[in-house]
């Protein structure tokens, strides 16, 4: 049996929500905070392309290449299959400010594999627009086609479905 390596990348609908494009601020614009000057709803500017890779040097030559460094998008590198739809996984973040309640955000429009690969995801540091960083603390793991929790970072029980927008 060979071994399989996956590739997932957040691809930009156009270049308008590539990052960089930002013709009216003026910093460089990375993922997540993607410019505002696409027209497509959010739902629509990014979306999740999953490559399987014979070897792992052409699966880091693609991450490498589209995830890593200046201009690059959001994705991962899994050594393994992709399991099918239904039985994958997203992170659904908790969202607010100190001074305001929380509450449950929409889920990433990145699957993952494994619970294990979200939460190292959820929880290494990206890049805010304007140079800041932040690690996402509070979030849940749940399905790729419901939002029923799989894993939480804040106990909410495993089988609990949320619904965005709901207090947290």
């Amino acid at each position: 049996m060979t071994d399989v390596f996956t590739v997932c990348i957040l691809e930009p609908c156009c270049e308008k929500s590539e990052p960089g494009y930002t013709p009216r601020q003026p910093y460089y614009v990375r993922t997540p905070g993607w410019s505002d000057s696409c027209n497509h709803l959010r739902s629509e500017r990014r979306k999740a392309t999953i490559t399987e890779h014979e070897t792992r040097e052409k699966a880091e030559a693609e991450y490498q290449g589209k995830a890593r460094g200046w201009g690059s998008t959001d994705g991962w590198l899994y050594e393994g299959e992709m399991p099918p739809e239904g039985e994958r996984f997203r992170i659904m973040p908790i969202k607010g400010t100190l001074t305001t309640h929380f509450w449950h955000g929409e889920p990433v429009e990145i699957p993952f594999p494994t619970i294990d690969l979200a939460r190292e995801y959820a929880e290494e540091y990206h890049e805010y627009p304007d140079g800041g960083h932040y690690r996402q603390i509070l979030y849940n793991i749940v399905g790729d086609q419901d939002a029923v929790v799989r894993w939480s970072s804040y106990t909410v029980k495993v089988g609990t479905e949320l619904t965005v927008e709901d207090w947290a």
